[in-house]
């Protein structure tokens, strides 16, 4: 039995955590729906984690606990996570970046310092108009590192000559965001995804937030329409991050974002996954060692 916002049953929490997802319920119950939360909420059902991520287990070897990465079906591709870039200010040094951290300045944001960025993007705020896509590809060949190296996934360590030892981003960049997709690669990836589905934004999909989003631990996966998925950062259950693994019922492809990554994989048919590479708005690879 589950409430209105869809949260578990206290048996389905561990113990230690039962205070804290039942002063979130309390929390819930009262709240207010924004008429756009509202929609979200009837747009999408929540259905078993356990039951309809079953196969994804099998097919990853994983537990999802940071989501579940495919192989190839039979392709792949990684999208690169969008990074923006201040024109208007002088960017500072890694150098003067470690300095700053060691004498315990900066809040942590980012931007025209109206206090108001964070460091990172977010995927339901689009970036203000005076940010600037930087592709990563632009910034490894300014600073001659590989877009990803050899052997790793998209993370914090990559394009580290334009980073410091805190693997700060320079004050003028807008770093992809980590975990998540961003507010211009979560619709564009969208748009693909709906064009190589069989009924376009009418097919059956099913989302997976991995447990590790949530503090009590409990992994949420929601079924509905592709076409409503642009609006699910509204729904009321949800944190600030994108759904760690979409999939349409048949199955024929699946998304992949990582808790800990700043890239989203894709697996799928050849022609998804070359469309991905032709879409203007994403920024797209193939890591040969993460097929």
């Amino acid at each position: 039995m589950q409430d209105i916002y869809g949260f578990p049953d206290m048996d389905d929490v561990p113990s230690v955590l039962r205070n804290v997802l039942a002063d979130d319920k309390a929390r819930r119950a009262a709240q207010a729906l924004t008429p756009e939360e509202a929609a979200a909420f009837a747009n999408w059902t929540r259905v078993s984690a356990e039951a309809e991520t079953r196969w994804l287990a099998e097919l990853s070897g994983d537990d999802g606990l940071l989501g579940f990465e495919p192989p190839a079906l039979p392709d792949s591709a990684w999208i690169l996570h969008a990074m923006y870039e201040d024109l208007r200010r002088r960017p500072a040094t890694p150098a003067d970046a470690d300095a700053e951290a060691g004498a315990g300045a900066g809040n942590g944001s980012a931007g025209d310092g109206d206090g108001d960025e964070g460091d990172e993007t977010d995927w339901s705020v689009p970036p203000k108009p005076h940010w600037q896509r930087l592709r990563w590809s632009e910034l490894a060949e300014r600073v001659g590192d590989p877009v990803v190296e050899e052997g790793s996934y998209p993370d914090r360590y990559q394009l580290r000559s334009c980073r410091g030892k805190t693997h700060r981003s320079p004050d003028n960049v807008l770093w992809s965001t980590e975990g998540s997709l961003d507010w211009e690669t979560w619709h564009q990836l969208l748009d693909v995804l709906i064009e190589y589905s069989p009924d376009g934004p009418d097919t059956r999909c099913l989302v997976h937030f991995c447990r590790n989003m949530f503090y009590y631990h409990v992994p949420t996966v929601l079924t509905g329409r592709l076409g409503d998925a642009r609006d699910l950062y509204h729904h009321p259950d949800l944190m600030a991050y994108s759904p760690s693994n979409i999939w349409p019922e048949d199955r024929t492809w699946v998304t992949y974002t990582h808790f800990d990554l700043h890239g989203t994989k894709v697996a799928g048919p050849t022609p998804l996954i070359e469309a991905l590479f032709n879409a203007p708005g994403l920024e797209a690879l193939r890591l040969p060692w993460k097929p």
